[in-house]
């Protein structure tokens, strides 16, 4: 499923991507060494980040049925390893919304109803503690029968409600009331001809003055005047919001990509090495691009190839030894999730020798594959596997969200490089 499809498009329960072709050597290198494990059920869409302690955060969308009719509420979920990945703390919500009888639903006057959902997560720590945790916010519409109606003037079922965001001091434990983030050029104001929304993902980073980075993804208001400068025609954008002062306030938008069609790009994830950022973003080919920026992210350079299509979403991360691990989900067979090395800080990738990491899922409704390196070295990647499925509460009752752990050693090994 298309997360932004979720976010901006239709809450149809099953894929319409197109899966092109594999190359006959997607599943060439498995990674036969790795441990796998279940970590949530009935949720998808996993975030991870190391943490400054050595352990590992992970924010997963949690679904819960709703019994009145069939749909389900998402809300965020937390947990952390102290154990290199092995095992899992208890659950603790890190944020849901409730109508004003506390249930996971709200009457609308006309009889019908509104569900809450929380979806694309974008998660890091700041170098005081504080672990940061971004969503957006949806609205999915039902009839006074429960079943799925599209708004007036539109074809979809549900609304964009823009980011949402919340911090945590204690690891985890405790999260602060959710407050709004502004959007700036962004906009998740409904329209009846265009499909509109936005969302940040995955990744939260910190540069070295301090700075925290979120990245952003989605429509362009065509109301906006502010100072950003936006090309005349655009109706999509990627870019990244800044906060400096430890992640209470966040502004200061500047952009990756605009872009005059209404296609899709997407899921921009960030990865901070050393002095210089990239940003991996998901395009209408269902591949992924990289950009990549010299300057904290005021000016970006690219796109250059990172995967091909079929082959997404994907971002990267930073190893211990200095490497960098990009992975993503793989919706061309084998279906699962994959990854590559980079050996100079993602100047360029050694695709040729990608690996694939699970390859057990049934449909390319699967990956969002992202990881994270624990104290101990263990590198652990988390993706999530959901049915084929017309059906939306069995859709998310029968999704399950993976890890895989393994070393940087059995990597390599499986890749068959030096």
């Amino acid at each position: 499923m298309n997360r932004m499809q979720v976010v901006m498009l239709t809450s149809c329960a099953v894929c319409s991507l197109v899966t092109p072709s594999a190359r006959a050597d997607d599943g060439a290198r498995k990674l036969l060494s790795a441990q796998r494990q279940v970590i949530a059920r009935s949720a998808a869409w996993g975030a991870i980040i190391s943490l400054s302690d050595g352990s590992l955060g992970v924010v997963v969308q949690q679904a819960r049925p709703i019994k009145e009719f069939d749909c389900v509420n998402v809300y965020m979920e937390w947990m952390r390893s102290t154990d290199g990945g092995k095992t899992w703390s208890k659950p603790i919500v890190v944020a849901e919304r409730r109508g004003p009888d506390g249930r996971l639903f709200a009457p609308r006057p006309d009889g019908g109803y509104v569900v809450f959902q929380e979806r694309n997560q974008a998660l890091g720590q700041l170098p005081s503690g504080r672990i940061v945790c971004a969503f957006c916010e949806l609205d999915y519409h039902r009839d006074k029968d429960g079943k799925p109606e599209n708004r007036p003037g539109k074809d979809y079922a549900h609304e964009n409600q823009g980011v949402a965001y919340t911090w945590s001091d204690d690891l985890g434990k405790t999260w602060v009331k959710t407050r709004q983030l502004p959007l700036g050029p962004f906009c998740a104001k409904p329209d009846p001809k265009h499909h509109r929304g936005v969302s940040p993902q995955w990744r939260i980073v910190t540069l070295k003055d301090g700075t925290a980075l979120m990245s952003l993804y989605g429509s362009y208001d065509p109301a906006y005047k502010g100072p950003i400068k936006v090309p005349s025609g655009t109706l999509k954008l990627a870019g990244v919001i800044r906060s400096r002062d430890n992640g209470q306030t966040w502004g200061d938008i500047s952009l990756i990509l605009a872009e005059p069609d209404d296609q899709l790009y997407e899921e921009t994830a960030l990865c901070l090495v050393g002095d210089r950022l990239l940003a991996h973003v998901r395009t209408p080919r269902h591949d992924v691009v990289q950009y990549a920026s010299d300057d904290g992210g005021r000016t970006w350079k690219g796109p250059t190839p990172f995967t091909e299509p079929g082959q997404q979403p994907g971002g990267a991360f930073r190893l211990a030894g200095g490497k960098l691990l990009g992975t993503w989900g793989n919706r061309r067979a084998p279906f699962g999730a994959a990854a590559m090395l980079s050996r100079d800080g993602g100047k360029t990738w050694d695709y040729k020798h990608r690996v694939s990491l699970a390859w057990d899922a049934t449909c390319e409704n699967c990956g969002y594959a992202n990881g994270a390196q624990a104290g101990d070295g263990t590198i652990v990647v988390v993706y999530y596997i959901m049915p084929a499925t017309q059906n939306y509460r069995k859709l998310w009752g029968d999704s399950v969200v993976y890890t895989v752990r393994f070393t940087e050693d059995q990597f390599v090994k499986a890749a068959g490089t030096p």
